[in-house]
């Protein structure tokens, strides 16, 4: 049991299920309890935050084509081809991931399926959280996991790429503590197989 409590942590699923949860919880309540648009608008922070029940056609934050039913079909198509790719790779037995880079595909997947079930069932996306001082589109906390688990991974993307150019300078040939070019490594190369021709 304990085993199974711990895999069931490391792998991040809780994250999954819970941020699913809260997503599909709070547009059913906005969809139940409010009036659509700014007559129904509830004021958290004067002149930054507030709930807004909107009905989204587009993606996330407003970004889509005019046509709400193209939008409706190429979004639910986008999503599972995501959801697809992240299971994918998060299933593969010969591929073990960090826990870092478990909760970045977590969170996209949260994202990807919040919004899919909410184009299947309603053709469109309820949004609520509007930042009405500083933003200007309305969005809800599937978007929100998209946007952290994209830039979670923008950063464990940097973060492996500095990793694997410190170990390839750490590898490289150095003269009396100096890291050498391709090219200084090169001419050192030349000078060697002269030096024992003439030898």
């Amino acid at each position: 049991m304990k085993a199974k409590l711990k895999w069931f942590f490391e792998s991040f699923i809780w994250l999954f299920v819970l941020g699913l949860v809260i997503d599909i919880v709070s547009k059913a309540i906005v969809k139940n309890n409010m009036v659509e648009g700014e007559a129904g608008q509830i004021i958290l922070i004067p002149h930054f935050l507030a709930i807004t029940f909107s009905w989204n056609n587009a993606a996330a934050f407003g970004m889509g084509f005019p046509n709400p039913e193209v939008n409706r079909w190429i979004y639910i198509v986008i999503a599972l081809i995501a959801s697809g790719v992240i299971i994918y790779f998060y299933t593969r037995k010969n591929k073990v991931y960090g826990k870092f880079l478990k909760a970045c595909l977590m969170c996209i997947l949260v994202g990807a399926v919040g919004n899919l079930i909410d184009r299947v069932f309603y053709g469109k996306v309820v949004d609520f959280i509007d930042f009405f001082g500083i933003w200007g589109a309305i969005f809800n906390v599937a978007d929100s996991f998209i946007v952290i688990g994209t830039l979670m991974l923008i950063i464990y993307l940097i973060i492996e790429e500095v990793k694997d150019y410190r170990a390839k300078k750490a590898i490289e040939p150095k003269v009396e503590g100096k890291v050498l070019s391709k090219t200084e490594q090169e001419k050192i190369e030349r000078d060697q197989e002269s030096d024992q021709v003439d030898n």
